[in-house]
């Protein structure tokens, strides 16, 4: 398997799991993950995240989980070797400056195209059918 082209040039789908700390929401995350990811100095991406459906703040005690389902696009740039592994790095760094504690993260770019199928009506919701 192999990162999960979604047909725009330069973007991969990603599945993006955090666990922050206690009290964390998940609009708070994702947007310091967004706005992280977007400024990196090295790497600037346009990211999109959408929180995947069945996730939420688990469990009522420690570390809040999350999983967001992402598009990311380089511009004008081809996707890097170990892309997952450096945007972990950004994102470590983004939850620990925002809730001044670490955070863990962990980025999957190589699914299969049933998962991909999956995760993209997550992020886009389910096609119209005619009935």
């Amino acid at each position: 398997m192999s990162a999960v082209s979604t047909g725009m040039p330069n973007a991969v789908m990603a599945v993006v799991r955090v666990e922050a700390p206690a009290g964390a929401e998940a609009q708070t995350v994702e947007a310091e993950l967004t706005r992280a990811l977007h400024e990196h100095e090295k790497r600037p991406m346009t990211v999109e995240l959408s929180l995947a459906d069945g996730t939420g703040p688990w469990p009522r005690r420690g570390p809040a989980r999350y999983a967001f389902v992402a598009v990311l696009t380089l511009a004008g740039r081809t996707v890097p070797e170990r892309l997952a592994h450096k945007v972990e790095k950004v994102a470590r760094k983004a939850i620990k400056r925002r809730f001044g504690r670490p955070a863990g993260v962990e980025v999957r770019t190589d699914m299969s195209d049933a998962e991909a199928g999956a995760y993209w009506y997550s992020l886009r919701g389910t096609p119209h059918r005619p009935a």
